[in-house]
């Protein structure tokens, strides 16, 4: 199988399926391909924090022309996978390849699904790009083709408690990866001051008490093959929510404006963490350390950078690195940003610096260790 993920993540990604159980665990760009049984399919799906689709793959095949796609597109049985009466969606990527339009090799594949059913059963199944019950993914590179069924459906990281959101929202994927590259340990505090929405509030309760990030999903396109298992899902479902643990430390976000901790508390709410999460609302910049936090933590956030608010950037990261400066020591901090204007004013030296993507924008992930007093020399 292969699950994909975003860039920067796969080693996290990795290390989640390894501990999960899966087999012969390789990263490659974007992705880790691993193996396991339907069973671990189903489990993958529900526990996997950093991946965004789980692909299990069906063939791969050369082609040198339109009709060789439509071809062997055509001579997969198709039938023995789903009914004709569900719905389906064709993902394709094409790469360095004689088809230049992803959109037409898409249409090709449809008719060649469709036509089969057709001469077969005589029906043809539906389009849907709304909610397909069946996702087919196509990669497409010079000559070669693999063909692939999507397990996952929508995106992975459509967790299902975050109806409410803010400007410039960061993936639930991305959050659950930017976390676990920090150094939390998950035995002290974490605090987001710029929490928005509460993904990484949310997403940091989930990992803490180990509730499995897509329990609240109601749809995997796993479900609606031919060979899903329904009583093996339930009873991986339900061993699931029986893996949660204790976690007796403050997680905490706040946020200075009354409309978007509002956002954040509907999201909390749904993701069942009210007594797990204390939201306040606070202004970073004018705000003492709250007594519950401790002398030691992790904070973690994604201040503003041009496109979700207007500011003066300069100013605005100075004022990062004063208050962190002023009010944090002994914690260690991560900011995340895409404002390489922004990191060169925090006036900290970062301890660590990794390159991600925030959609299509260039990111990065930067520590800061806050001593106590003065950093003493070894």
């Amino acid at each position: 199988m292969l699950a994909k993920t975003l860039y920067g993540l796969e080693e996290v990604l990795a290390k989640e399926l390894r501990t999960l159980g899966a087999q012969e665990v390789k990263p490659v760009v974007r992705g880790v391909s691993f193996k396991g049984d339907m069973g671990f399919l189903y489990k993958a799906n529900l526990w996997l924090r950093t991946a965004v689709r789980i692909l299990v793959p069906l063939t791969g095949f050369k082609v040198r022309s339109q009709d060789d796609l439509y071809n062997k597109m055509k001579a997969i049985a198709w039938e023995e996978h789903f009914d004709v009466g569900k719905t389906i969606l064709i993902d394709t990527t094409v790469k360095e390849s004689f088809f230049r339009n992803s959109l037409f090799v898409a249409q090709l594949a449809k008719d060649a699904i469709a036509d089969r059913f057709r001469e077969r059963i005589g029906k043809r199944p539906s389009v849907s790009t709304r909610e397909p019950d069946i996702r087919i993914n196509l990669y497409i590179q010079k000559e070669k083709v693999w063909v692939s069924l999507d397990s996952s459906g929508d995106s992975l990281h459509k967790r299902g408690y975050r109806n409410a959101v803010d400007r410039a929202p960061i993936s639930e994927v991305l959050a659950a990866g930017i976390i676990q590259l920090t150094d939390w340990d998950k035995h002290s505090p974490f605090i987001d001051p710029m929490c928005g929405s509460g993904t990484f509030p949310i997403e940091a309760a989930l990992l803490a008490y180990n509730v499995p990030p897509c329990v609240f999903r109601k749809n995997f396109c796993f479900k609606h093959w031919k060979n899903f298992d329904k009583a093996l899902f339930e009873l991986i479902f339900d061993k699931a929510l029986e893996k949660e643990k204790s976690f007796h430390y403050p997680i905490m976000g706040f946020d200075k404006l009354p409309s978007v901790l509002r956002k954040a508390e509907q999201n909390v709410s749904n993701a069942l963490m009210e007594e797990q999460i204390s939201l306040k609302q606070a202004d970073f910049f004018k705000s003492d350390r709250p007594e519950a936090a401790g002398r030691r933590g992790t904070l973690l956030f994604n201040p503003p950078y041009g496109i979700k608010i207007e500011a003066n950037i300069p100013e605005l990261y100075k004022r990062i690195g004063d208050a962190l400066k002023q009010h944090w020591a002994g914690y260690t901090a991560y900011v995340f940003t895409s404002s390489a204007e922004g990191i060169k004013h925090i006036g900290l030296r970062p301890g660590r610096k990794i390159r991600l993507y925030n959609g299509k924008l260039e990111s990065y992930l930067l520590r800061y260790d806050l001593y106590e007093g003065t950093k003493k020399k070894k």
